[in-house]
């Protein structure tokens, strides 16, 4: 039988935060290809890897990896939709439950992009 291993990354470098209001990340969103948003704790948002290589690829193997960009707003309550004010709609995926990303809002939260 095959063993797994549980191993959560131990550091994510964020290369930059932006906060937008809602109707501009929901066209952002709604731009890209079969992209989703994703909330956790009034959170919603999206985030980019940066492009895999060779050398984040050993990193990733040590249990660290790289965000280029995260982009949120505000988002009180879960819906599976978010709406903007032109009705442009996108997905929204509820990933309250990742350890990972409850781990992200709540470091996001304190950071002073967040007010």
């Amino acid at each position: 039988m095959t063993d797994f291993s549980y191993e959560p990354y131990k550091i994510i470098h964020v290369r930059d935060l932006i906060k937008m209001n809602l109707d501009d990340l929901i066209s952002m969103i709604s731009s890209l290809e079969a992209a989703n948003a994703y909330w956790a704790d009034g959170v919603l948002f999206v985030s980019f890897s940066i492009s895999e290589s060779d050398e984040l690829g050993k990193k990733e193997m040590q249990g660290e990896t790289y965000l280029d960009r995260v982009i949120f707003c505000k988002y009180d309550r879960y819906s599976k939709t978010a709406r903007s004010s032109t009705n442009v709609e996108v997905n929204v995926v509820n990933v309250q439950t990742s350890r990972l990303y409850s781990d992200l809002v709540m470091w996001l939260k304190k950071q002073p992009v967040w007010e």
